[in-house]
């Protein structure tokens, strides 16, 4: 075993910093200080990165972030496909043997956590506080392995990207360490973090002890020199922390804050790191607002519960929005403001400049809690919403704005391997389209500007947009009719489609139409080129060959509803994300994929919600489907071959052994029979 790849905790601070970490070297001096650190060992940088070096994910890390940088609108793409690696790329045995052996001696004595140490993080400039990921408690080490990957692949999440300003660090390493049962729990600054007034204060809570440094629990804020605190607190923890701030403060020279435990009578510390305020955003002092494409800006703007939804936009729609217009190819429109009661007249007629749509959607925090209205109405919505994301400054308020496009038609486009572009196109806003439920109206356009209707669909239903809370369009009953599109608008969207590939390469483009023109709502990277839709046995929607055990998934209803709860999309919502993998419904069908190996999914529809269980397939056999819907991206990105057949579908039974491929699906009982 090299020396420097798993090391005690108390001796990291004999490491350099970018082995070990800031975070388990002031652990470490806490310890030989002596005060009460849980026993644990770190897990160094070199331990990690021989792990990279000796399978695919170094070169797998190094592919992706070299792509991000030449094409930003494949930010969550590439990070996604970085945690991909991290979790599911088998590790070197000796290195995991290594890992389990100091793993199993700290179980003997109880659960344990994993905590990240990245070598940037508790920085005096960066504290990284919250960004990356810490685990447990933990049982097991197949437990520990699989958190270890977890917390590993958080280096490359949306908070990471944004809060690093898209300077990701290079270097992981991270510490296991004996669970505390806590009593109380609670962080400590041994100044005050806003005022620098000085004396210690603590935020103290009971229960989970990882819910106040993320924020979801409650906390009580006290100021220990105030004879009052006595009366919350236990003297002897009171006592403890007073002791703890002061000979913390001795030993580093300088204010800080500390994260701690009270259990069984003695004070636990988990972290030490210092006061930061040069990276913090700035507090408002005026009202303003923002194109969302003024990236620079907008990391030092407080936005509150905004913050994320901008995180998010990081990964993929600013960077597109930005290269929309480098095309001139037409898109909508987004921007950011902080505002008080009074500021929202003159705002709201200085947006009035930058937005163009009868419609708005504003948001005050997370997607699907907002509100649509009349742009002319801007200012009344921004005042009575002024309580719903109140700042630093509870005199301001901040809000995200976005258009909404009173389309006719949305759908998707793509180019294909022949140079061809083909258009999906359904009624704007029906439910279904994502969720791959509905058949569209499918055109294409030759090279030559020569369009073919392949299909003209039909519909009974209509969407109009209609203000109010969360989803705005509604579905409206009509007499059922044939939804063709005007040649006009079936160049324009192949216009556009042909130029955002050009310059991004192989992708599907999410758009909305009306009056003959088209705009962009989104785009989808694309593995490679796409082949042509059709094939002897079907639609082709995701190339290659699969033998398997027929499972048959009649009632889609659940699945639909989850995917549209948990926004189950392109990205992110396989199984590393632990929320959409964490829903009963989700469970539930992968369990039942699980059962048998090599299993052909059969279902009516490429669902939304079948993403998840596309990891766990061998193939996919639908009775109704289209190439371009999210499904059909994620079976072809993860080589699951997938096919449409009308015919096939309704006569394969449970257990049937079967064969998926171009040229259709072949069900081998005592001989070969082509369905």
């Amino acid at each position: 075993m090299k020396q420097d790849r798993v090391v005690p905790l108390y001796r990291a601070a004999g490491f350099p910093t970018p082995l070990t970490g800031a975070k388990a070297q002031s652990l470490a001096r806490l310890h030989e200080a002596g005060l009460v650190i849980p026993d644990g060992v770190c897990v160094t940088s070199r331990w990690f990165g021989e792990v990279a070096s000796r399978t695919d994910i170094g070169e797998t890390i190094e592919d992706q972030l070299r792509d991000l940088g030449a094409v930003p609108t494949g930010t969550g793409r590439s990070l996604e496909l970085i945690r991909r690696a991290l979790t599911r790329t088998v590790w070197p045995e000796d290195l995991v043997l290594e890992v389990c052996a100091a793993a199993e001696r700290l179980l003997g004595e109880g659960p344990v956590m994993v905590r990240s140490s990245v070598p940037v993080e508790d920085g005096a400039g960066l504290s990284y506080a919250g960004v990356f990921e810490s685990e447990g408690p933990l049982s097991t080490t197949a437990e520990v392995l699989s958190a270890l990957a977890r917390c590993w692949a958080a280096l490359y999440s949306a908070r990471a990207f944004s809060y690093a300003r898209g300077q990701l660090p290079r270097e992981y390493a991270a510490f296991l360490q004996t669970w505390v049962r806590p009593d109380a729990h609670g962080v400590l600054f041994t100044q005050d973090p806003v005022t620098h007034a000085r004396g210690p204060i603590t935020d103290v809570a009971w229960g989970n002890a990882t819910d106040t440094t993320s924020g979801r629990g409650s906390a009580t804020r006290l100021a220990l020199a105030d004879r009052d605190s006595g009366d919350v607190l236990p003297q002897e923890l009171r006592d403890s922390l007073i002791s703890l701030a002061a000979q913390g403060e001795q030993l580093f020279g300088h204010a800080l804050d500390l994260e701690w435990v009270w259990s069984d009578g003695r004070l636990h510390t988990l972290q030490a790191r210092p006061i930061t305020h040069a990276t913090a955003v700035h507090a408002p002092t005026t009202a303003a607002w923002w194109p969302d494409s003024d990236v620079g800006a907008l990391h030092d703007v407080d936005l509150g519960l905004c913050r994320r939804r901008f995180e998010g936009a990081l990964q993929k729609h600013i960077w597109l929005r930005r290269q929309c217009a480098a095309l001139d190819v037409p898109t909508y429109r987004e921007a950011y403001v902080v505002y008080r009661p009074q500021d929202t007249e003159r705002l709201a007629a200085d947006l009035s400049g930058h937005l163009r749509t009868e419609f708005v959607q504003i948001n005050w925090g997370a997607r699907g809690t907002g509100t649509v209205a009349p742009l002319a109405e801007l200012a009344d919505r921004l005042k009575r919403g002024h309580d719903r994301n109140p700042l630093a400054d509870p005199a301001f308020c901040a809000a995200h704005i976005g258009e909404i496009v009173a389309a006719e038609a949305s759908g998707f486009s793509a180019v294909l391997s022949d140079g061809t572009v083909v258009i999906e196109s359904f009624p704007a806003g029906l439910p279904g389209i994502k969720e791959g439920g509905l058949v569209p109206s499918v055109f294409t356009v030759s090279a030559e500007g020569a369009i073919t209707r392949e299909h003209i669909a039909d519909f009974d239903r209509r969407c109009r947009i209609e203000p109010g809370e969360g989803w705005w369009w509604r579905p409206q009953d009509t007499p059922a009719y044939s939804f063709d599109r005007s040649d006009a608008e079936v160049l324009d969207i192949a216009r556009i489609t042909r130029a955002l590939c050009d310059s991004l390469g192989e992708a599907r483009v999410e758009w909305y139409a009306g009056d003959g023109r088209a705009m962009v709502r989104d785009v989808s990277l694309e593995g490679g080129r796409l082949d042509a839709p059709s094939a002897p046995g079907g639609q082709l929607i995701s190339g290659g060959v699969a033998s398997g055990t027929v499972l048959n998934l009649p009632d889609l209803a659940e699945l639909d509803e989850a995917a549209r709860a948990l926004e189950v999309s392109v990205i992110g919502s396989g199984t590393d994300n632990a929320a959409v993998m964490a829903d009963a419904r989700i469970t539930a069908a992968v369990a039942a994929v699980r059962r048998t190996d090599n299993v052909i999914v059969v279902a009516e529809y490429p669902s939304a919600g079948l993403i998840p269980l596309v990891d766990f397939a061998a193939g996919f056999v639908f009775q109704r489907g289209n190439l371009l819907c999210h499904t059909a991206i994620v079976l072809r990105e993860r080589g699951v071959p997938a096919i449409v057949s009308r015919t096939a579908a309704p006569l394969l039974r449970d257990g049937m052994s079967v064969e998926v491929s171009p040229a259709g699906v072949t069900v081998v009982h005592d001989q070969e029979r082509v369905c």
